[in-house]
Parts: structure tokens; C-alpha cells; sequence
């Protein structure tokens, strides 16, 4: 009886240290890279309850099969807290957020520390999942609202596309993200869709931005009537949209310009709305449609400047600058200067660049000049750019460069600045920086006199001998914009009126005529 008993329990023994064996070989197997035959072996050893090795078959591959996560859960049912984790760590990530709870919980019961941190820095967010997991609109929301404070745009997305049909909000931050790229690529297309989608459920924020796309052309055809009818539509809600109808009045986007209706609507809107205060110091400051009052718009502006309107430390300056309102200082002028251009503001770059360049309220410098002049002119301050221009032509905080000025001239001069007009005649006259040409330096002084600068006037007079001339052959002549008969007709010239010749081409001929400093095509078979 004894002989049985004993020979009872080795063979139990064997079995058990068999089992055990069977597992390590098969670990060992895994580790040597022989990951067919350690697999075969755990999943005989799973079949048989072993949970270690049910445990095994999730973490031995790096892409879990749909029988691998069943193994899992068993390990995990079985009372095996890394199987716990885990599994609750996969219910997370699939959105099965009572199991993620439920494994998690238990994990953590077992004293496993990453449990109980992801439910700890979960804790707001669990009630959130369970509801939604149950289809809460509300939930939803507020988990889209979540993720978008910290910029998690993506499973933000996820959400607000859940609760389009419940609240208009989810609608807008979509067409947010779209409009600006926010966790998908920029698309105004799309962005004008649900923009539209949430407006047209009453969204004032959407009827703004919407408004602001129509406006600007963004993705779109600019449609100024259309900006106006969402502003306007955005303004029945929302306080920002009633500032901007304001400006829209103010400046007649879309539509009549009415200063009256400016002034009443962002009154009105001023205290919910910084831009409102914003525009009203604007029209303070200009006297459009009010009586003009420094001391208001320096008040307005200071408010706005404190609520980081940018433009509003450009507008403080000028007051110091001019002494609007203020005693003029240069030194206070120059400080709000500098902490406007700090943050872009390129009309703040441009006057730090002058007031470098000249010593006001600071010890000059023309290379700091240059630097501010450089960074105005790239961001397409045509004043900069002929400053910029005339550093380069005289060698001042910059190397000399007559090319560089050339190029910043013909910048500036293409957007109609008359000074830059005539130096770019002058470039051409000389040719500095560019092949000379008294044709192209005359079509610039033209320019530049149109606007009655007194400068390339006087350049004109100087140039003109150097032209070749063409007389009017038939009684009279029409000359046109451009050359072509269709085009406007810009004067009429008697027979005999002399014109200068600008350039020629087998049908019509570009002259310049004193009269008005005109610029214009004659045809060919006019002149002799």
C-alpha cells in the first residue's frame, strides 16, 4: 500500500516538474529564436490551463491575433494580474471602456502600481468613457472638448464626429481643424462644409469664420456679400461676430459703409468683445464717423494692448511718437515700438527701423536699422523695402550692393510707392545694379510724377533729350492703356504733337506724353 502511494506521488511530481520544464524549454526556445516551436508549445501547455502560457501567446508576438487576445482575457480571468493590465490596457485603446475599468480595477486591487496610476490619471475620464461608450451626446462632447485643450487633435476628431447630429459645436471644431490644420491636413473645402453644417444650425462662431473665409478667399472665390450675410447671421449670437459686423459696417465689407451702425454695434458689443474696443479706439483715433479723440483711442488701445492686441502697442507708440493725446516722447514711442515689432507687427518693424536709422529716443544704429528694415520689407512694408533699397545703394549698416538695392526698389516701386518710383529711375538712368536704360528710367519717373513727386518731375525734364521721338501723322490720335484698340483710351493727340518713344513693336508703339506724365500705346501707322 505504501509502494503505491509513493509511486503515486513521483509520477505527480514528474508531471508537474514535466509541465514546468516544458514551459522553461519552451521560453528558452523563444529566447534562441525558435518562436514556431516555443508558441506550439505554450499553446498546448493554454489548452491544459496554464495561465502563464495563455499569458505567452499575447506577449510572444508583436501583432496579436484575434485568438491571442482570447488567451489573453483567459490569463487574465484566471487571476493573473500582468494579464489583468493588459487586457484592461487593450480594452482602453478599443474603446471598451467597462472592461478597461473592470481589468484595471482589479490589477490595481493586486497592488500593481501602472494600474493604478493609468486609473488615477484616468479619473475624470472614466465616467466620461462609460457614458460614451452608452451613446451620451453630452459625454461625447466633452471628451472631444478635452482632447482638444491639450491638443490631442486626433482623438479629439474622433469624438466631434460623433456628436455632429447633437450639438452644432462638434461641427465647428471639425471646420476649425480643417480651416487650420489642426490633426488633418488644411482643407477650407472642407472646412466651408461644416462651417456651414454647424452655422446653419444657428453656431455663431462658425457663421464668423465662415464669414472670414468668404472674406479673405480662402479656398473659396472672395465674396464680400457673403461674408457679410454670415457676420451678420453670426452676430444674432455671438459677440465676436457683432464686433466684426461692426467692422464690416465700419469699412463697407459687403456692404454701404455706415459709420452710425459701426459705432452702435461695437459699443454695444465692447464689453464681451476685446476687438470691439479694438475698432472703436480705430475710429477714435482716425475720427471716422466720430469726432476725432486721442486721449479715447489711447484709453481704448492701452485695454486692448493688455489683452495682447498687438496692433493696439503699434497705436500707443504713434501717439507718443506724435504726441497724440500724450506728451510726445520718442523714448516712450520707441519702447511700445519694440514690443509691437517683437511680436510682428510690420508697421512697428518699419518705424523702429526709421527711428534707428535717424536717432529718435535711441542712440542711432544702422545696422539695428537694417535688421528692422529687412524685417518690414519681407513681410511687404513697401516703405521698408525702398529704405532697404536705399541701405544697399549707400553701403549704410549693410555691405554696398547695387544689385540688392535695384531688386528692393522694383519691389517697392511695382506697389506704387512713388519714391521708390523715381530711384528705381534712377537705377535704370545710371545703371547701377541693372543694364541701363533711359526708356525704363523715364516709364519710372513717369510714375513716380503721376503722383506728383517733385523729384522724378524734375528727373523727367532732365532725360527727356535723351529720347528718341515719333510725330503724330493723322489729324487725331488716340492713345490707349494698353495695345491694343479695345483697351481704355487715355488721351487724344492733335496732328504734329510730339511723343517720346518708351519701346516699339510691329504694331503699336509705348510713348510717354508731358501732358499728365501719361504712359501709353500709339499705333504704328499714327506716327512717322
Amino acid at each position: 500500500m505504501l509502494k503505491r502511494k509513493w509511486l503515486a506521488s513521483v509520477i505527480v511530481t514528474l508531471m508537474l516538474s514535466g509541465c514546468a520544464a516544458t514551459y522553461e524549454s519552451a521560453e528558452e526556445a523563444y529566447q534562441d529564436g525558435d518562436y514556431a516551436k516555443a508558441r506550439e508549445s505554450w499553446q498546448k501547455l493554454a489548452l491544459e490551463g496554464d495561465n502563464r502560457s495563455m499569458y505567452r501567446l499575447y506577449t510572444s508576438t508583436n501583432r496579436p491575433s484575434d485568438k491571442d487576445i482570447d488567451w489573453l482575457k483567459k490569463a487574465a480571468d484566471s487571476g493573473l494580474v500582468d494579464a489583468q493590465y493588459d487586457y484592461g490596457m487593450y480594452a482602453l485603446e478599443e474603446e471598451k471602456y467597462q472592461d478597461a475599468q473592470t481589468y484595471l480595477t482589479k490589477a490595481s486591487d493586486s497592488e500593481l502600481d501602472r494600474a493604478s496610476k493609468v486609473l488615477e490619471l484616468n479619473n475624470k475620464l472614466f465616467p466620461l468613457w462609460l457614458k460614451a461608450e452608452n451613446d451620451d451626446a453630452k459625454s461625447i462632447k466633452n471628451l472631444g472638448e478635452h482632447y482638444w485643450s491639450t491638443k490631442d487633435y486626433d482623438k479629439s476628431l474622433k469624438w466631434y464626429k460623433r456628436c455632429v447630429d447633437s450639438y452644432n459645436s462638434c461641427s465647428f471644431y471639425i471646420g476649425l481643424a480643417f480651416d487650420n490644420g489642426y490633426g488633418v491636413s488644411q482643407d477650407y473645402e472642407k472646412a466651408v462644409y461644416w462651417y456651414t453644417k454647424s452655422a446653419e444650425l444657428g453656431n455663431g462662431s462658425s457663421a464668423r469664420n465662415l464669414s472670414w473665409i468668404y472674406e479673405e478667399g480662402k479656398g473659396v472665390r472672395i465674396d464680400k456679400k457673403k461674408a457679410f450675410y454670415w457676420m451678420n447671421e453670426s452676430a444674432k449670437t455671438n459677440w465676436g461676430g457683432q464686433a466684426q459686423l461692426g467692422r464690416y459696417y465700419l469699412y463697407g465689407i459687403g456692404t454701404e459703409k455706415d459709420t452710425g451702425k459701426a459705432f452702435s454695434l461695437l459699443t454695444e458689443a465692447a464689453p464681451h468683445a476685446k476687438s470691439a474696443l479694438y475698432f472703436l479706439a480705430h475710429m477714435y483715433y482716425y475720427g471716422d464717423g466720430i469726432k476725432q479723440d486721442y486721449k479715447k483711442s489711447f484709453e481704448y488701445f492701452s485695454k486692448t494692448s493688455k489683452q495682447n492686441y498687438s496692433w493696439s502697442d503699434y497705436f500707443i507708440g504713434n501717439h507718443y511718437y506724435y504726441g497724440y493725446g500724450k506728451e510726445k516722447s520718442y523714448t516712450q514711442a520707441y519702447n511700445w515700438f519694440e514690443k509691437a515689432a517683437n511680436a510682428g507687427v510690420v508697421d512697428a518693424e518699419f518705424r523702429l527701423g526709421w527711428m534707428l536709422s535717424q536717432g529718435e529716443g535711441v542712440t542711432a544704429n544702422s545696422r539695428k536699422a537694417f535688421k528692422w528694415y529687412q524685417k518690414a520689407a519681407e513681410q511687404g512694408s513697401v516703405a521698408a523695402q525702398n529704405n532697404l533699397g536705399v541701405m544697399y545703394a549707400e553701403g549704410n549698416g549693410v555691405e554696398k550692393d547695387d544689385y540688392q538695392a535695384f531688386k528692393w526698389y522694383e519691389k517697392a516701386a511695382r506697389q506704387d510707392d512713388e519714391v521708390a518710383q523715381n530711384n528705381l529711375g534712377i537705377r535704370y538712368e545710371s545703371g547701377k545694379g541693372v543694364r541701363k536704360s533711359n526708356q525704363l528710367a523715364t516709364f519710372w519717373y513717369a510714375k513716380s510724377a503721376q503722383k506728383n513727386y517733385k523729384k522724378a518731375q524734375s528727373n523727367l525734364n532732365e532725360i527727356l533729350n535723351k529720347l528718341r521721338t515719333k510725330t503724330v501723322q493723322i489729324k487725331k490720335a488716340s492713345v490707349y492703356k494698353e495695345g491694343n484698340f479695345d483697351s481704355k483710351e487715355l488721351l487724344v493727340l492733335p496732328q504734329g504733337q510730339r511723343v517720346y518713344v518708351l519701346s516699339s513693336g510691329s504694331k503699336w508703339t509705348e510713348v510717354y506724353i508731358p501732358k499728365n506724365h501719361t504712359i501709353g500705346y500709339l499705333n504704328n501707322t499714327h506716327l512717322y
